[in-house]
């Protein structure tokens, strides 16, 4: 009977399988001869086959990480655009709900905006956030008529009692790059400093920029209109940034 070739033969010893099906089969197959049984092949990756697949999983890791850092950057300048459109939104609900005018303050200097109302926004120090007072937040009272002693009726707290002055910080490495804002028709542009964007009873604001940047030197712009103060966003491109006067190198 002739044997495969992968059964080996030694001068001191004979092949032998266990299984007469499984002939080549490496599990099964094996020499025995006077040192023991030694299988005929062994399964497993070698130390220099190890290293060159570490060696290209540093490498594909070294190319992709710069468009990890470019999209973790760009999720954050997104996500910090969204929660400022918010506040001005709830700013103009807020306002047309409770027949007061709010505002919503920016800090360039500080990085961080707040919501504020007329009656808190201290015009002699707008760079102080003025946070609702702790008799604020509790429920007024109202007298009413009624058989026998008058009652009393309890009324909601205000919802802005929350966050009223409260500072919200801006996303990791987005700054407030530069705002425009329209007060008594008068525009003015500021860099630095603290300014605000009004919201009036009936919903109306000033035409307002925002723009926010990162530490890639990307842009994004938050508008609001005169009219409906309806608040929107964009992302600005790199000649827009050269015409604003926002364009920088970036290193990454």
């Amino acid at each position: 009977m002739h044997l495969p070739s992968q059964i080996l033969r030694s001068e001191s010893g004979s092949s032998r399988c266990h299984d007469p099906h499984s002939i080549g089969n490496n599990h099964r197959c094996s020499l025995h001869g006077k040192g023991g049984v030694y299988p005929l092949t062994s399964k497993g990756f070698t130390l220099i086959e190890v290293m060159i697949v570490l060696a290209l999983i540093a490498i594909l890791s070294s190319i992709a990480m710069p468009s990890l850092r470019g999209f973790a950057a760009s999720t954050r300048l997104k996500s910090t655009a969204h929660a400022i459109r918010d506040t001005l939104n709830f700013a103009r609900d807020m306002a047309t709900t409770e027949r007061a005018a709010y505002l919503v303050v920016f800090d360039l200097t500080a990085d961080r905006y707040w919501l504020a109302s007329n009656e808190t926004f201290n015009l002699g120090d707008p760079s102080t956030p003025v946070t609702a007072s702790p008799s604020s937040s509790l429920p007024t009272q109202q007298p009413t008529t009624g058989q026998g002693n008058p009652t009393l009726q309890q009324m909601s707290p205000s919802r802005t009692n929350a966050i009223l002055g409260i500072p919200q910080k801006l996303g990791h490495n987005v700054n407030l790059a530069r705002m425009i804002t329209n007060h008594n028709f008068q525009t003015m542009q500021i860099d630095t400093g603290v300014d605000y964007i009004y919201f009036s009873p009936a919903g109306s604001s000033e035409d307002s920029v925002v723009y926010i940047q990162d530490q890639r030197g990307k842009a994004m712009s938050i508008t609001v209109e005169n009219a409906t103060g309806r608040v929107r966003l964009q992302n600005i491109s790199a000649q827009q940034l050269e015409m604003l006067g926002l364009a920088h190198d970036s290193s990454e």
